[in-house]
């Protein structure tokens, strides 16, 4: 009697966020979220320097950057992201229309303190998920 092999399923990559967040409860909320919605987080990136180098780094499908990181903006991971093609929200407490440099006007961001199923329905429209 002769067994058949049969090929593994297609099993989906896991989506992959990378999260720069200095507020120890915002980036713990945003882990249950990523849980949730069965992505993989990276991070959090505290600190500007350590956000810069995972930025480098990643493979994320996506990153959600805090404006501010303890007094220093988090503009140049940005830039990173954006030469490595890597899309990318702000998040912020300030108005992001006016917050934003003109080098990164338009972008998206969403404002503390966030409402979840927007911030979901943002982050899986922007990788191409349904949500």
């Amino acid at each position: 009697m002769t067994t058949v092999a049969t090929a593994p399923q297609d099993i989906p990559a896991r989506r992959k966020v990378l999260l720069v967040e200095d507020s120890p409860l915002v980036a713990m909320s945003l882990e249950t979220l990523f849980e949730d919605m069965e992505w993989e987080m990276e991070g959090p990136a505290v600190r500007l320097d350590e956000a810069l180098a995972l930025a480098e780094a990643t493979d994320a499908d996506i990153a959600l950057l805090d404006v501010n990181l303890d007094g220093e903006m988090s503009w140049a991971v940005a830039d990173r992201l954006k030469a490595r093609g890597i899309p990318f929200v702000f998040a912020t407490g300030y108005d992001g229309d006016s917050v934003l440099p003109e080098a990164h006007g338009g972008a998206p961001f969403v404002s503390k303190p966030f409402q979840i199923a927007e911030l979901e329905q943002l982050l899986r429209v922007m990788v191409g998920d349904e949500a």
